[in-house]
C-alpha cells in the first residue's frame, strides 16, 4: 500500500487534512512508516489512558479518606499536571489512531 491509499484511509476514517499533515511531517522527520507511526500514538494513548485512570482513582481515594488540605493539594497538582499531560500526549490524535488500529 502507497502513502496515497494510507493517507485516503486515514481520511475515510476520522483523520483530519491537519492530523494527516502532522503525521506525515513527524513521518519524514523521524525516517519512519505511517503504521509504525499509528501504532506508536495507539500505544502512547493506552498508557496515557490507564495513568488517567491511576490518577483519578487516587484522586477518588484521597477524597474519600483524607483530610481537606490532602484534598485540595491533590485537587491543584491535578489541575497544573493535566494541562501539561495533555500537551505532551497527543490524546486526539492518539485516539484516532487506536481506532483506526481496532478497525484493521
Amino acid at each position: 500500500m502507497n502513502i496515497f491509499e494510507i493517507e485516503q484511509r486515514l481520511a475515510e476514517n476520522g483523520f483530519r487534512a491537519k492530523d494527516i499533515a502532522a503525521l506525515r511531517m513527524q513521518a519524514e522527520k523521524s525516517g519512519s512508516t505511517y503504521p509504525a507511526l499509528l501504532k506508536e500514538l495507539s500505544i502512547r494513548f493506552v498508557a496515557a489512558l490507564i495513568l488517567v485512570i491511576i490518577l483519578s482513582i487516587v484522586w477518588v481515594y484521597t477524597f474519600i479518606y483524607k483530610d481537606n488540605l490532602a484534598i485540595a493539594s491533590y485537587s491543584i497538582t491535578m489541575l497544573i499536571i493535566a494541562p501539561i499531560f495533555y500537551i505532551f500526549t497527543p490524546m486526539k490524535l492518539g485516539y484516532k489512531a487506536f481506532r483506526y488500529s481496532r478497525k484493521k
